[in-house]
Order: structure tokens, then sequence, then C-alpha cells
């Protein structure tokens, strides 16, 4: 990617932004409802999810025509990742996010849960209104995918017979989902090709796998407290993640991994239990398989930027996708 279309993609993401501004515009009436979307509009988010995006739809033939509804459609997949964000602080009780108080911390569960629902009725009133009728079932299909990704992970908390393959499918609906959206809505809108199609959803598919195992692993490789979420989180609320799911295969690992699994369920888990998981963790092989797993998904997804069109964007692909 050249600096022109460098500058193009900044000018875009601009863009973007100014149309997420919009559909985060204060209701008529309702003055908590107002303070809530204020909120969001300051919250400084990665907006990765619009960029792959945008990205995705320099391959299509029609990109410059469609410039404008293409920043539309990544406010709206921006859109659908704060909703859930806020329904996720709900069910997790979380009082921070990135460091700073939750919607449902400041104003209370029911605020929340009504102001996530209202976020989605705008992207819902968009898709009909702005004519991006090609995408609204892509839309809707993942928005069920990432409701059944969260309903699979409170079915499988606390569990001590969870599976890999439950895990993946359960992150698919997390995070997988909504970056196969990104790169289909942009690859669609700007006129790409079927097989150019198929290869940015796999491209976004496989990235979001590896990003949500990366994510999972930081527990366990850093010492530093992530967003404002205390190390171990998951692992207190009854979440296991991939790196846990391996080591407890391990059946010298097991049993201590077990005790701590108690002890977290009986609010006995502090820095002392973080340690020893972490020791065990690594002991059982988890951090080096779910790190295999990681590094076989930027593999797929490097394949399929190999299989696209020669262009400066897979460049920027596959600088994403240095791990």
């Amino acid at each position: 990617m050249n600096e022109f279309e460098k500058k193009e993609l900044r000018q875009d993401m601009e863009l973007m932004k100014k149309y997420l501004s919009y559909y985060l515009r204060e209701p008529e009436y309702g003055s908590t409802a107002g303070k809530i979307l204020r909120d969001m509009k300051m919250s400084r988010g990665k907006r990765l999810r619009p960029r792959l995006l945008l990205m995705a739809s320099r391959y299509g033939e029609n990109y410059q025509t469609v410039r404008k509804r293409l920043c539309r459609l990544g406010a709206l997949v921006e859109l659908i990742h704060m909703a859930s964000l806020v329904h996720d602080d709900i069910v997790d009780d979380a009082p921070l996010r990135r460091g700073l108080p939750t919607t449902q911390a400041r104003y209370g569960k029911d605020m929340a849960v009504y102001a996530g629902d209202l976020i989605l009725s705008r992207i819902v009133q968009s898709l009909f209104r702005d004519g991006f009728m090609k995408l609204g079932a892509c839309f809707g299909d993942t928005v069920e995918a990432m409701c059944l990704g969260e309903l699979g992970q409170m079915q499988c908390r606390g569990r001590e017979d969870f599976t890999v393959s439950q895990y993946m499918r359960n992150i698919y609906g997390k995070t997988a989902a909504l970056c196969r959206l990104a790169c289909i809505a942009g690859a669609v809108e700007s006129g790409c090709g079927e097989e150019v199609v198929r290869q940015l959803e796999e491209l976004g598919v496989n990235f979001g796998y590896m990003f949500q195992i990366r994510d999972d692993l930081l527990d366990f490789v850093s010492n530093t407290v992530k967003e404002g979420k205390p190390t171990q989180a998951d692992f207190r609320e009854g979440i296991y993640t991939l790196p846990v799911i391996y080591a407890l295969q391990d059946q010298k690992i097991r049993p201590g991994i077990i005790r701590l699994i108690h002890m977290a369920k009986e609010e006995c888990f502090g820095s002392r239990e973080e340690e020893e998981l972490k020791a065990l963790v690594i002991e059982g092989g988890g951090i080096r398989r779910a790190s295999e797993d990681m590094e076989s998904c930027a593999k797929r997804a490097m394949q399929a930027i190999e299989n696209l069109p020669d262009h400066g964007v897979s460049k920027v692909f596959r600088e994403l996708l240095v791990l």
C-alpha cells in the first residue's frame, strides 16, 4: 500500500468515526440514555473490525464509488461490537473496561441492557434505510452466532470436562464471526468476485480465531493488567481458556488445576494461586499448544492473503498477522 492509499484509508477511518458518532447520537428524550451514548462516543477502542472491512473493500472494483457506504458499514460493524461489550459486562458484572467504569457499573444493569438494545435497533434501521439488503442477512447471522457463542460459554462455565472443540465453537461466536462479517461486508459492497469474497471470509475467520487465542494467552505470558481487567479474571469466573484446557489434558497436572478450580469457586483464589496456575499451565504444555494453534490460524489467514489478487493492502493484512 503506497502513501496515497494509506492516506485514503486514514480518511475513510475518520469518516467511519463520524458515522459512528451519528449512530450514537442522543435520543430526543431520555437524559440517562443520552449520557450512556455520550460515554460510548468517547470510548477509545481499537476500531479493528471497521479497519478490516475497509481494507477488504480495497480488492473490489467499485471501491472508489461506494466509499461513503463502506464507511457507514464500518460504523455498523463497530456498533455490533460495542453493543456486545455492553451486554458482556452485564453478564460478567464487570466494574471496569479499559480501566474505566462500565455502563452497567455506572448506570445499572437495566439501563445497560436497554442501551445495548438501543444500539442494535439503530443498526437494523440503517441496514434497511440505507439499502444494505445483500448484507442484512449476514449481519443477522453474525449476531446470532455471537449470542450462541456467549450462551455456549455460559453453559460450559465451571465445567472441568470443557473440550477444545467446544472452546473453538464458542470463540467463533465471540470473536471470529464479527471479523468474518467485516471482511465479507467490505468485499461484497465493493464488488468483489465470489472467489475473492471466499478468501477474505477465510482471512476474517482465522484472524478472529488468532486474535482471541492471543488474547487468552496474555494472562499467562504477560505480567501486566490489560484493559482494566484483573489477570486470570476468566478463570475466576469459571471460563477456561485454551491454555488451561490443554493443561487439563495432562494427567499429572490435572489434579493441581482441578484443586485451583475449586478454590476459585470458593472465592479463595489470590495472587499466590495465580502464580501456581501459571506454572501448572506452562508445565502441562498449555502455553505451547495454544501458541501452536494460534500460529496455525495465522498461517491459514496468511494463505488466504496469498490467494488474493496482488494488492498493496495485502501488505497491511500481513502486518496484522505478525505474531
